[in-house]
């Protein structure tokens, strides 16, 4: 189990030295590091605990926030991160940061104790949740999506296709499980919207659909999502091929 950390301060304060000497009398290997792409960049061996303790001009911290972020969202392998500052400090990281991507935030004063067993907890538990995006704009389908998956998922909910390209611009998933047949835009569009730009266009759709005739799914695979479930799929054979979906990644 990988127990590295990199620890960024804008000020390596008594305060700051205290909290790596914790760390690392927890068994835990800390690298320091100033909000510096160029520092964190020339480090060898990326640590896979990111700490930001955030303090001074919270702005010096966006650009390695967004940098941090982006490489959480392109490794193979998990990476966590947890944010220490003020309330104010934290609500103002937290908009640079998709809120899925954090993964424990505590507020000064903080304790060393607190901190290494929540990062503990995290390790113990193992790799992060898959993050699921249902598209829908049936309500009842929504919570039943919702209710079958989030034991194992996190599981978020857009009612609308453009409810569901505001959520893509401020956060990362692993799949979008969209509807086919919605009004205003049709899961064809909105499909052709998230393949159409950069920063979602990698991430695998899978389309739900309520038809199963033939024009229908001739329809659904010339769009050449991932695959498609049908909507009148029983539960357990719905959550065993989202499950075979990940396993065949």
């Amino acid at each position: 189990m990988d127990r590295s950390v990199l620890f960024i301060s804008s000020d390596q304060s008594f305060l700051v030295k205290t909290m790596v000497k914790g760390l690392n009398d927890a068994g835990f290997e800390t690298v320091l590091s100033q909000p510096d792409i160029v520092e964190i960049q020339l480090i060898q061996k990326l640590p896979t605990i990111f700490i930001v303790y955030l303090e001074g001009d919270i702005n010096a911290f966006n650009g390695t926030l967004k940098y941090l972020t982006k490489l959480m969202s392109e490794s193979a392998d998990n990476k966590f991160l947890y944010l220490i500052g003020s309330q104010i400090e934290i609500d103002v990281a937290k908009e640079v940061v998709p809120h899925s991507f954090v993964n424990g935030v505590f507020v000064r004063p903080v304790s060393m104790k607190e901190v290494v067993g929540k990062i503990n907890d995290t390790l113990m538990n193992g790799d992060r949740k898959k993050r699921i995006l249902v598209v829908d704009d049936d309500a009842v389908m929504l919570r039943t999506m919702k209710n079958w998956l989030s034991k194992k998922y996190d599981v978020y909910m857009a009612n609308s296709g453009m409810n569901a390209i505001s959520f893509l611009a401020q956060n990362v998933v692993d799949l979008i499980l969209l509807d086919y047949e919605m009004p205003v835009a049709s899961g064809l569009q909105v499909f052709e919207m998230i393949k159409g730009e950069p920063r979602t266009a990698d991430i695998p759709v899978i389309f739900l659909t309520a038809k199963d005739d033939r024009e229908t799914v001739m329809k659904v695979l010339a769009a050449k999502p991932e695959k498609y479930l049908l909507k009148t799929m029983a539960p357990d054979a719905l959550i065993q091929s989202v499950d075979d979906f990940f396993k065949g990644r």
